[in-house]
């Protein structure tokens, strides 16, 4: 392989429609790329949420193994570029027990970027990082929370709470200080969702695909989008409310299927 493009976030930046399309285009895609996503990196997303959460060194040993394991189910061909795309990279989602911001993100991303720089030394390998406004994040990063756990909080103490996890740019700036030489750069939601094929396309550009490729990805529709506010407050309500966490969750669960939270809605 001549190309490896790492997309790891960051949370609610697009990652999902990006992780669809990829998948739903695999087959355009095969001649020249593969995608690593989430389906293939469950064990190193696992190490990389407690690593996110502790900071412990130590939940990451397994981390070469992992990422062997994921890159030989995705089966990559000599001549096939990788594209990896998983928010869970970054470990946990700020607003986690336990997770405040996205402090980690440095340290994973190395421990990341040495493994593929030994195994394919002579790959190019870039790194893209997904971002969007801090307003629009915190509101995003909270409605997701509220279906998530139990979380308490409204809307405006949650972004008092988080406001530094909002500012992403900062994020990116720290991530490239910490990876020295390795090209680090990011796309704003609101530039990826201008692409004719949406985010997912925005980041197929960066692979320099033949034009007859690009013409042949079909783009797909809106996905894994927050709850409307009818629905959030409905789960806020739950959140509070005096039914056990099983109960509350098992509740939440049925509004999330009978409103289709987060499922795909096709072009």
């Amino acid at each position: 392989m001549t190309r490896i493009l790492l997309h790891p976030g960051f949370h609610k930046t697009g990652t999902s429609s990006i992780q669809h399309f990829l998948w739903h285009n695999r087959a355009v895609l095969a001649p020249h790329a593969v995608p690593v996503l989430l389906r293939h990196l469950k064990p190193v997303v696992r190490m990389a949420c407690r690593y996110s959460r502790y900071g412990n060194p130590a939940d990451l040993i397994d981390i070469v193994d992992g990422m062997d394991a994921a890159i030989k189910q995705a089966e990559p061909r000599a001549n096939q570029d990788i594209i990896l795309s998983c928010e869970g990279l970054l470990g946990h989602l700020p607003g986690w027990p336990g997770v405040d911001s996205y402090a980690a993100a440095p340290a994973l991303l190395t421990y990341l970027t040495g493994y593929f720089q030994d195994r394919y030394p002579k790959a190019q390998f870039d790194i893209v990082l997904t971002t969007r406004d801090p307003d629009s994040w915190l509101f995003s990063a909270y409605r997701h929370h509220l279906r998530g756990q139990r979380m308490t909080l409204s809307a405006a103490e949650f972004a008092a709470t988080y406001v530094e996890a909002g500012n992403l740019n900062s994020d990116v700036n720290a991530i490239a200080a910490a990876l020295g030489g390795v090209s680090v750069q990011s796309l704003d939601l609101s530039v990826m969702r201008d692409h004719p094929l949406g985010p997912g396309g925005a980041i197929c550009s960066l692979l320099d695909l033949p034009a007859k490729v690009t013409a042949s990805l079909s783009p797909v529709g809106a996905g894994n989008a927050g709850p409307e506010q009818s629905l959030w407050q409905q789960f806020l309500d739950l959140n509070r409310s005096d039914l056990d966490d099983r109960a509350a969750q098992a509740a939440k669960a049925e509004l999330a299927r009978t409103t289709d939270l987060g499922g795909w809605r096709q072009s």
